[in-house]
């Protein structure tokens, strides 16, 4: 009997339609055949077991002084609920896959084929077997980047030894260890220094070794930013004639008083405008690269103002659906094997798309004559998992933003494979007065890839201050005429806040600033974090740390986020480079170039060192300011109730209020949930689904509390209007 483990049920039913096995049960599908032996398929949820210190352990970190605990093996344990609690659902599923395993010839690991994908399954075997010497059973390893019935067929058919992927669960546990020592050590460690200072406050601080430096770049471009002061600077425009083409040269200069500029455009007036150089270049503009996971999220933040877990979560489902290669990649790069699917991939977007210009274009390059631009093919370069394609399958039944980032996928792909740009730099410089002076003009000579997204430049200029013009032709010692003549006042600007894209950026090029030649060379292609993580990083700062927020399509820090910055900003846990240092030792243990236990040394002192300076810190009177800011009261106990992703808990075990902020089939934002806490009642909510007939209505919210197994729970119940009885029949009462 062979079991096959998939990374989660949508992926499992995936490969149970491909082994035959259609009978169903609880947790797992059988009655299926791979290579004549019976075999059944299970599935994790994701991360089913977590690593967690001894008992003993997790009471010394109640004390600081005990720190850093520095736990000398880790256990494994079913994972948590997002209260905290052991999940009851991942208990019944760890069991049926200790059953499943234990009655098997052959376990197949079919987890996602990345660093992530193998580090969950690898935990699952180890705890199940631990458990049960009867798990124990040898492992081969599916590794496929496509959820299509071809791809899994030749998966299936080509499945490898499980020990050719060691290195890369090495990787994945290291980097899941490093995480946990540092981040549990350094978190508490804040927490005391700032209970020491701050006893009444129970703020659920946090550090982490990748979180703290991207909250650090965050703090300190806002600061860059808060603290810019303007420099007035003056540029002289000229309006000028030549063939009866009227167009403006700049100055090259930035002058520093209006006074010299104006003199300048003054002396212009006296003086003609002399071309001193004219010269045409032909400029080859390649096309893109197809996307890695972090390129599709900057993309899709750039035109559709997308979060980036939002983009990610999107394309793994299209993923599911099979509309899609595996998303979580970090190569934009595809090998020349997958060349070959190319004009297939094509052809069929041709037949089925409902956009015009994707058909029109996809057509074009799908036609046999048709050669392919080679830039992103490269397999020296595609690590893990090649760069993002569609799939042949036909989409149906899309959402909006499913459709747009299907469609983005596509059109990079054509755009990819497509010709250069080919285009026209018509440069020209001048002297008036003394003074040099310049013009240019772009133009376009063959669209290429540009052709296929409509973006085609007729005229551009640079910089964008500058006006667009097209320029008469001129040669070196004509003469022209001064029509008008003005200084004009700018201001220096500072680099601009972040955006989900250029934050995204940030990270993937982590390093590319620093003055340290071997760090910018070792980082780059690295950066911090990794393209299946950086999304998870920033929603974890967003959402669950509340130490960044979004102010329009910008980035910024909150109170909370600028104090934690503000206690650590000196420490080496704000260290990009050291942090980025870290990924390149991961990528060495993956490559097998390091081993796991000299990383994990090097960590273990570096975590002994960032604890100790986190605990020797002093904070500012902004901590508490920021604290009382964000804390919601409890209405039972007055304690500090702190708002999670799927709920809201009062921080006082001894009371420990539980709000579900799902209500009625909506989710509720967490102001609401913070009004309804504080005040006991919300205004009208909209999009509530009543549990009887489907039928959506709006009320108020009034919060009840109930009590079962000793636990207390608040309930949000409607309140009706009674100037509106037609939403009482949707009442559930």
């Amino acid at each position: 009997m062979i079991t096959l483990i998939a990374e989660k049920p949508s992926v499992g039913m995936e490969l149970a339609r491909a082994t035959g096995c259609r009978d169903r049960h609880d947790g797992y599908m059988s009655g299926g055949f791979l290579d004549s032996s019976p075999c059944r398929v299970t599935w994790s949820f994701g991360h089913l077991c977590t690593i967690e210190e001894s008992a003993e352990e997790g009471a010394l970190r109640s004390d600081p002084r005990n720190l850093p605990v520095m736990p000398q093996r880790f256990h494994l344990v079913p994972g948590k609920n997002e209260k905290g609690e052991t999940d009851q659902g991942y208990v019944k599923q760890l069991k049926v896959i200790e059953g499943l395993f234990a009655s098997s010839d052959l376990i197949v690991n079919c987890g996602d084929a990345g660093r992530e994908g193998e580090l969950i399954q690898r935990r699952i075997l180890e705890y199940v077997t631990l458990r049960n010497a009867a798990c124990a059973k040898p492992v081969k390893r599916l590794w496929i980047s496509s959820l299509t019935d071809e791809a899994i067929r030749e998966g299936l058919r080509n499945l490898r030894p499980s020990s050719e992927f060691d290195n890369l669960y090495h990787a994945g546990k290291a980097r899941a260890e490093a995480d946990w020592l540092v981040g549990i050590n350094a978190s508490n460690a804040l927490r005391a220094a700032v209970t020491r200072k701050f006893p009444d406050i129970r703020r659920s601080l946090s550090l982490g070794r990748v979180q703290t430096p991207v909250l650090a770049l965050v703090c300190r471009r806002w600061y860059e930013n808060q603290d810019f002061k303007p420099v007035p600077f003056w540029t002289v425009k000229i309006v000028t004639e030549k063939d009866g083409m009227t167009f403006t040269v700049v100055s090259d200069k930035r002058y520093e008083s209006a006074a010299e500029a104006s003199a300048v455009a003054q002396a212009a007036m006296r003086s003609p405008l002399l071309v001193t150089e004219a010269e045409h270049q032909a400029r080859i503009v390649k096309p893109p690269l197809l996307f890695d996971q972090t390129s599709a999220q900057q993309e899709a933040s750039k035109r559709y103002d997308m979060d980036p877990d939002e983009t990610l979560a999107i394309i793994q489902k299209l993923y599911e659906h099979k509309l899609v290669t595996y998303p979580r990649t970090g190569s934009r790069f595809i090998s020349r094997d997958v060349l070959k699917t190319i004009k297939g991939r094509m052809a069929a977007l041709a037949s089925n798309t409902q956009d015009p210009q994707l058909r029109s274009a996809a057509t074009m390059m799908s036609a046999p004559e048709t050669r392919f631009n080679m830039r992103s093919v490269n397999d020296g370069k595609v690590t893990d998992h090649h760069a993002l394609l569609i799939e042949r399958t036909v989409p149906h039944g899309l959402s909006e933003k499913e459709q747009r980032i299907y469609d983005l996928i596509a059109l990079r792909m054509l755009e990819a494979f497509a010709p250069p740009c080919e285009e026209d730099v018509y440069k020209c410089a001048f002297t008036c007065a003394g003074e040099p002076f310049h013009a240019s003009h772009t133009r376009t000579v063959i669209p290429g890839w540009k052709a296929i997204s409509g973006r085609t430049v007729e005229m551009e200029t640079s910089p964008e201050d500058e006006p667009s013009q097209p320029l008469p032709r001129m040669d070196a010692g004509d003469a022209l005429p001064v029509l008008k003549s003005e200084d004009v006042r700018g201001e220096t600007k500072p680099r601009p806040l972040y955006t989900f894209e250029s934050l995204l950026e940030a990270m993937k090029t982590a390093g590319k600033e620093s003055d340290d030649d071997e760090v910018k060379a070792a980082l780059k292609d690295i950066g911090i974090g990794t393209a299946a993580t950086r999304a998870e990083i920033l929603k974890t700062l967003m959402d669950k740390r509340k130490y960044i927020r979004k102010s329009g399509k910008k980035i910024v820090p909150t109170e909370t986020g600028l104090e934690v910055y503000g206690i650590v900003k000196d420490m080496t846990i704000c260290d990009v480079d050291l942090t980025g240092r870290w990924e390149v030792a991961l990528s060495y243990i993956a490559d097998g170039a390091m081993a796991p236990d000299l990383f994990d040394a090097r960590i273990r002192d570096y975590t002994r060192y960032i604890t100790l300076q986190v605990l020797a810190a002093d904070p500012g009177d902004g901590i508490r300011r920021a604290a009382e800011a964000e804390n919601v009261k409890c209405p039972l106990c007055g304690g500090l109730v702190k708002v999670w992703d799927n709920g809201a808990r009062c921080t006082n075990t001894a009371c420990g209020l539980y709000v579900n902020r799902t209500v009625f089939g909506k989710k509720l934002s967490e102001s609401t949930v913070k009004f309804l806490l504080e005040h006991g009642k919300t205004g009208i909510v909209k999009g509530l689904v009543s549990q009887k007939t489907g039928k959506t209505f709006e009320a108020r919210l009034k919060l009840t509390v109930t009590e079962k197994d000793g636990r207390k729970y608040g309930n949000a119940t409607p309140v009706f209007d009674d100037r509106k009885p037609e939403y009482r029949k949707y009442s559930n009462k």
